[in-house]
């Protein structure tokens, strides 16, 4: 299945923003570990793959 996968950090109370897109699990792992959620320590947000095509949903594929 062909898609990519992007790192989602909350940004406030309410807000969440895309901060990375990756073409592997790996590298978005890598990028976990300097990107924060509002308010929590570096290496906390979620992981998503985004399988290419329309009317696809985002799969939350890591939580920390």
């Amino acid at each position: 299945m062909k898609g990519y996968y992007f790192i989602e950090n909350t940004v406030d109370e309410w807000s969440t923003r895309e901060v990375g897109s990756f073409e592997t699990y790996a590298e978005a792992i890598e990028a976990l570990a300097e990107c924060e959620d509002w308010y929590r320590p570096k290496g906390t947000g979620r992981i998503y793959f985004q399988e290419f095509g329309l009317h696809k949903t985002p799969k939350l594929i890591y939580k920390a």
